[in-house]
């Protein structure tokens, strides 16, 4: 009996001291990604950083490419992918006429009139009257579908929601993301930085010329004579940050706007993580 005992207690110990590793190991993981987190946020915040010290550079030369093309920095012993998007490049959903919206939507392989009806539907969302187009979407058709939610009646407030228009699909929004905008404030878009899904969308372009014109950048010769450039005040730029981590990649996005104060030189327009 004594020895039964004895076997009991040794077993007792030994299940209390496999709880004790297991749940010495979940904190040491636990502890182990609350540290890499900050680690990766950390890295972030200074790439973001550097980047928009390096938009506000008066020296011409040394300001980044701006056309969405990632470019590499190094921190240490760490290494991130940066980029940065002048919103000038995209499409602004609240300002294109309605046959950009038609260009960008048949560019991503929608037919005619297929594009046609969704950009109908776009610009119903986007308009403060009641009345639709011929093959738009107010109240009366978002009610019928079954949706919860009615068109806005007003300007889009952000790209995402875009997804909210009837007829919409996710597929189709994920083509067309990279090309539109909510921050430029305008009707037309600057050909020298938008991105391929822009540039696919314009009147006379074609793949060949895409191509030609995205190459030609990088081999731009910037005349450096004079020391400055006009001012970006009040433009918009998306800055995105990737990296490498143990539990794979991390995805940080901002959305600034720059201003001419020396205190506060840029504004926070959205923030996204991924």
């Amino acid at each position: 009996m004594p020895l039964v005992t004895a076997l009991w207690g040794i077993g007792l110990v030994s299940i209390v001291a496999v709880s004790l590793l297991s749940t010495s190991h979940v904190s040491y993981r636990l502890a182990r990604h609350a540290v890499e987190a900050a680690q990766a946020d950390a890295l972030a915040e200074a790439g973001l950083n550097r980047a928009i010290l390096a938009l506000l550079d008066p020296q011409f030369d040394r300001r980044p490419r701006t056309d969405g093309v990632a470019q590499r920095l190094t921190f240490e012993s760490s290494s991130l992918l940066v980029s940065i998007q002048d919103e000038l490049g995209r499409i602004d959903l609240n300002q294109a006429d309605g046959w950009v919206l038609v260009n960008l939507f048949q560019s991503v392989g929608l037919d005619f009139q297929p594009a046609s009806n969704l950009v109908d539907k776009i610009l119903d969302w986007r308009d403060s009257g009641s009345l639709k187009r011929l093959n738009g979407a107010k109240e009366p058709e978002y009610r019928a579908a079954g949706l919860p939610y009615r068109p806005r009646n007003g300007p889009f407030q952000s790209v995402d929601e875009l997804k909210l228009v009837l007829d919409m699909t996710p597929d189709l929004f994920r083509r067309v993301e990279p090309a539109v905008t909510v921050y430029s404030g305008r009707q037309f878009v600057d050909p020298q930085v938008a991105p391929r899904e822009v540039l696919l969308a314009l009147p006379s372009m074609d793949a060949d010329k895409v191509d030609s014109l995205i190459q030609s950048r990088s081999q731009q010769l910037f005349d450096t004579a004079g020391q400055t450039l006009l001012s970006l005040s009040g433009r918009a730029f998306t800055v995105r940050i990737e990296m490498n981590r143990s539990d794979g990649i991390v995805r940080r996005q901002w959305v600034i706007r720059l201003t001419d104060s020396p205190t506060q030189p840029y504004w926070l327009l959205s923030q996204k993580s991924g």
